[in-house]
């Protein structure tokens, strides 16, 4: 079976569990793509991505597209591996989408009730807290503009400069369960605010020290501006129990407050992350772990994908526990999930979910897999049986 016969297959089994509302198993378990190319795939097969797509797509015919297609691909033993999953990937996404174009007109959302609730989508909003104590409340639509910051109402960013100030001012940025929010800071760093979370900051870094930010509580990406162009000063993320200091790098901490771990992740560069006397440096592709409760941090390789696709959009989950990813999702949507039977809570559960699908949509994901019998939403509570 050549490569893009194997391809076709996984299609049509993409396809019918699309069609189903069924996990995209076939298409998880496959050694075809990388875990990054599934996560762009599945991603393209949202219902959101089907929407914007359908007048084309009722315009192609799968079967002859397929035959005109293969048949104009002859791969050798010189052809591009590269190349050939490409053109495989081209294809899934196609016949996929064909097939499910069909969800648009014959399926309904399965529980009825849901459609009266009060659960919405999680946006761009947060709050901005000023040196004199005012809040400014910033969301998509709006607009914020002083001399030193303006916003869109999606990103906050402050006027790139450093000064020889006396006494440093600070602002807080808070985005509340519900919410998701960028913000530039001065020295050019770019963070990427997750639900629930809080970061403290200089208005302007102070000229010849070391650029500190707070992450207070919360989930928070940050790509730092190198020190090559900061006058050479280091940056900090200062969060519960650690330090995380950075010379210029992309990396993720999770640390809520109501949760027994803090996770540093990192995707570019080199970092250290110092918790009272242990200091442990991390390489791209590494993780820390640091257990709040008896002070230990341990180290492993991961895949930072998964860590990072909520910037980009997405859930990732890959074994984890049921009732890790309510948790996820409960500051998304604002919600709170009660589980009826507590074994459900331990079910592992691999998937990627859209952040901009309703609620409704990824539980009756989660139902079809069989994990879960049912579920019942009264007002903004959720209850897993």
């Amino acid at each position: 079976m050549t490569i893009f016969d194997r391809i076709y297959k996984l299609s049509k089994k993409t396809s019918q569990a699309l069609l189903k509302d069924k996990s995209l198993t076939e298409l998880e378990d496959t050694d075809l793509f990388s875990e990054e190319a599934k996560i762009h795939i599945q991603q393209n097969l949202s219902h959101e991505e089907i929407k914007k797509n359908i007048e084309i797509l009722n315009q192609i015919d799968k079967e002859k597209d397929w035959k005109k297609v293969s048949s104009n691909i002859k791969p050798n033993k010189k052809a591009s591996k590269i190349q050939a999953y490409k053109i495989a990937a081209s294809i899934i996404l196609l016949v996929s989408l064909v097939y499910a174009i069909s969800i648009q007109h014959s399926q309904k959302v399965l529980d009825s009730k849901v459609a009266d609730t009060k659960i919405e989508i999680g946006i761009n909003k947060a709050t901005l807290t000023l040196n004199d104590g005012s809040d400014i409340f910033l969301e998509k639509g709006s607009s914020y503009k002083t001399k030193t910051v303006h916003s869109n109402g999606e990103q906050l960013i402050y006027a790139n400069e450093h000064k020889a100030v006396s006494e440093t001012s600070y602002n807080y940025l808070t985005v509340p369960r519900g919410g998701q929010f960028q913000i530039k800071l001065s020295d050019n760093t770019k963070v990427w605010l997750n639900s629930d979370s809080k970061l403290k900051y200089p208005v302007t870094f102070k000229e010849g020290e070391p650029r500190n930010v707070e992450l207070v509580y919360g989930e928070a990406y940050f790509d730092v501006s190198s020190s090559k162009v900061n006058n050479n000063m280091p940056f900090k993320v200062i969060s519960q129990m650690q330090d995380v200091e950075v010379l210029g790098t992309k990396f993720n901490i999770k640390a809520y407050a109501d949760e027994n771990y803090v996770y540093t992740t990192l995707v570019e560069g080199v970092v250290t992350v110092t918790t009272g006397k242990t200091t442990e440096y991390l390489n791209p592709g590494m993780q820390s772990i640091l257990n709040k409760e008896d002070k230990n941090i341990v180290t492993s390789p991961v895949d930072v994908s998964y860590y990072i696709s909520w910037t980009k959009g997405l859930f990732s989950f890959k074994d984890k526990p049921l009732k890790d990813i309510m948790l996820v999702l409960s500051r998304w949507y604002d919600v709170e999930v009660y589980f009826g039977n507590t074994a459900l809570e331990k079910v592992k559960f691999n998937g990627v979910l859209n952040k901009n699908q309703t609620i409704s949509d990824i539980l009756n994901g989660i139902k079809n897999t069989k994990f879960i019998n049912t579920y019942e939403i009264e007002n903004k509570t959720i209850t897993i049986k």
